[in-house]
């Protein structure tokens, strides 16, 4: 009986895909010069900042290839149609893999998705935008590097733009046909204004993950809070309602909004951290259970108003430190590291 209803659901969803299919070839039907974006959060995936990175990608294309049109694919419309629209593709089109922290085991659904994107176009110039690389040292792990490498180092013309000093260490070592380099979570490169209140709420913002990456357990998570002397609210940045893609930047914006009137952040989200950085508030960064944030701190050597906290119990010293630190200087994120990603798709 079960073998029966997977059949028939594997049947369905076929015909779903297949339906779906001719929606996306019209994406396709554009005359001039095209970019095709691939391996984006589909709505389900409601995380903001996998959302931000999209919006802030698509400010990016815009600002770099101006005149070009946008052909956008997410994850799961790579996994079931590429088949479809592979032969819609041209070799003189350029392919961006969208940015994140899922190169690696622990996100297999969105490493599946590139690796159909890398193995299906051959013919292309791919820039994979900044990831962080984490295959972990297990059996499941290990396999699934073999083949990530496999289908990596067999593209002509593919870089790879790690996120932070040790993912570029990993990129260098599995993937040694491809391009390399390193540049930061690309959300740091939107240039929308952000509105900042005259005067802020009084309150802590704690953003913190509530799921398999986090390292604090509930008894820490009651300490850390218990050890806050003012108000605060409690915040994550995976929302339980989906994400369409006319809402990505409405959401963004009103997070960026809802940032801005705190006094400091705590935070052991990635995007918690970039999001302080953009509305310019004191932040502390909590460590997660892997290299994801620690190694990528490096980035805000210069960013004085940030500072990490080795523990939760650290936290009320450094909300001192970064509360009483004057400075909000930043550098100019798409100067330095940026605008010149275009260089490898020329």
């Amino acid at each position: 009986m079960i073998k029966v209803l997977k059949k028939i659901l594997h049947l369905l969803r076929y015909f779903v895909w297949f339906f779906k299919s001719f929606e996306i070839k019209k994406r396709f039907r554009t005359n001039g010069k095209r970019i095709i974006y691939g391996i984006t959060p589909p709505a389900s995936l409601s995380n903001l900042g996998d959302q931000a990175q999209v919006v802030a990608i698509y400010d990016w294309l815009h600002r770099m290839y101006p005149g070009y049109d946008i052909v956008e694919v997410n994850k799961n419309e790579v996994i079931y149609c590429v088949r479809y629209f592979k032969k819609l593709v041209t070799e003189s089109d350029l392919i961006i893999l969208h940015s994140g922290g899922n190169l690696g085991d622990r996100g297999i659904w969105s490493e599946t998705s590139r690796r159909l994107m890398i193995q299906n176009f051959p013919n292309n110039k791919i820039l994979s935008l900044p990831q962080t690389i984490n295959f972990r040292d297990t059996e499941v792990g290990m396999k699934e590097l073999k083949i990530s490498e496999s289908i990596y180092n067999a593209h002509p013309n593919l870089t790879i733009i790690a996120r932070d000093s040790q993912s570029l260490s990993l990129a260098n070592k599995y993937f040694h046909n491809c391009k390399t380099d390193k540049a930061p979570d690309f959300v740091l490169s939107y240039t929308a204004k952000i509105e900042t209140p005259q005067k802020t709420n009084g309150k802590v913002l704690f953003c913190l993950r509530e799921d398999n990456e986090s390292a604090i357990d509930e008894t820490q998570r009651a300490r850390l809070l218990g050890n806050c002397d003012m108000a605060y609210d409690v915040f994550d940045t995976t929302i339980p309602q989906e994400i369409t893609n006319r809402e990505r930047k409405q959401k963004l914006d009103e997070t960026l909004r809802m940032f801005a009137q705190y006094e400091y952040i705590v935070t052991d989200r990635f995007h918690g951290l970039i999001f302080a950085i953009l509305c310019k508030k004191p932040t502390i960064v909590l460590k997660t259970v892997d290299h994801k944030l620690t190694s990528a701190f490096d980035w805000f050597d210069d960013v004085k108003f940030v500072k990490f906290a080795d523990s939760i119990d650290d936290v009320p010293r450094v909300a001192k430190q970064v509360m009483t630190e004057e400075s909000r200087f930043v550098p100019n994120w798409n100067e330095k590291y940026f605008n010149g990603l275009v260089n490898y798709l020329k």
